[in-house]
């Protein structure tokens, strides 16, 4: 994404947690630098004017250790309040559809979160910290499963067997298709504040990663047999976002997109 906002003219900063992988970076355009949460927000005048941005899009992964999603929430909230101080204008705030927990059916931006999991609850706490303290300088984003270069969960279902839920329905986006959405929002501020985005294709997870495995020469994986069929599984509709955005998805049929096993770079 950043390399991309670079493409388009925008000065960018990024953040890593050592200078060894800063460097990548600054390879491409961005201006690079060292911060590691939650330590060492203040003092530091480079820090303060990375801090001093137009625009801030927090993507913060949580962790799967046991308390990372408290510490998670109290890393990004620190982050925040660091930006705000620091004269920060607006945030863009990567959450997840996760934020849904076990809503059945069509969900639209409109749908209260129903968090179930510690991280989807602490995605739902800092989403409402931003609209309580930013108000209309946030925007957040529920980005629903990543996929593409380098990354697609049929990697961890291939072969495996007993796997439940299998006719559930899949809520999938591509990477360029959020990088198209996070870009679209930097440079025209919607009007709504809470978004959402998945590919409007919603096969069930036998019918997906199947194909996918597939497509991908790997070994099928091995669904429970014998389950009812889940007819009301949540599926995210992100129709409205994508109105909003003047989004045209570049992969909006999952069925047809080949899964990318190595990144770009070819690693």
């Amino acid at each position: 994404m950043a390399a991309h906002l670079v493409s388009l003219g925008y000065e960018v900063w990024g953040s890593r947690r050592s200078l060894n992988d800063a460097q990548p970076l600054e390879d491409k355009g961005i201006r690079a630098i060292e911060l590691t949460l939650p330590a060492g927000l203040r003092g530091n005048e480079q820090l303060e004017a990375f801090l001093a941005t137009d625009v801030m899009v927090v993507n913060i992964p949580p962790g799967r250790h046991s308390g990372a999603a408290a510490q998670f929430r109290s890393n990004v909230e620190e982050l925040l309040k660091s930006a705000k101080l620091a004269g920060c204008k607006r945030v863009v705030f990567v959450s997840t559809t996760a934020v849904y927990g076990a809503v059945q059916g069509q969900v639209t931006e409109v749908v209260q979160p129903e968090p179930e999991t510690e991280s989807a609850q602490a995605h739902a706490w800092l989403e409402q910290y931003l609209q309580d303290n930013w108000q209309d300088d946030a925007v957040v984003l529920r980005l629903g499963g990543l996929i593409g270069p380098g990354r697609h969960p049929v990697r961890y279902l291939a072969g495996r067997k007993g796997i439940e839920s299998g006719h559930t329905k899949v809520n999938l986006i591509h990477l360029d298709d959020c990088i198209q959405a996070i870009s679209q929002i930097i440079g025209h501020w919607p009007a709504e504040h809470v978004l959402h985005l998945a590919a409007p294709s919603h096969p069930t997870r036998v019918e997906y990663y199947t194909k996918m495995a597939e497509l991908a020469a790997l070994p099928f994986p091995e669904f429970v047999t014998g389950e009812d069929k889940v007819d009301d599984s949540k599926w995210i509709d992100a129709s409205a976002t994508c109105r909003l955005l003047g989004l045209d998805l570049r992969y909006p049929d999952l069925m047809a997109v080949e899964p990318e096993l190595a990144n770009r770079d070819g690693e």
